[in-house]
């Protein structure tokens, strides 16, 4: 996922899980939903990573591409 951040987003209404995947996101630049988990250092399963990165997309935080058949 990369970031696609728009000047009329605000992440403070974002929950904290989201916020702490963004700055993940933002930090690395381009990042799979596995690297995201093993950073955030949560016992979160692959799929609730993967449906807050889908959700961030949806708002218009993120956009992804796909490399191999990974989201990216």
């Amino acid at each position: 996922m990369t970031s696609n951040i728009h000047p009329s987003h605000d992440p403070a209404e974002l929950g904290e899980l989201e916020r702490s995947i963004l700055a993940i996101v933002w930090r690395r630049a381009e990042v799979t939903a596995d690297q995201v988990r093993e950073e955030l250092g949560r016992p979160l399963k692959d799929s609730t990573i993967r449906t807050v990165l889908r959700r961030l997309e949806e708002k218009g935080y993120l956009k992804h591409s796909v490399e191999e058949r990974t989201f990216v």
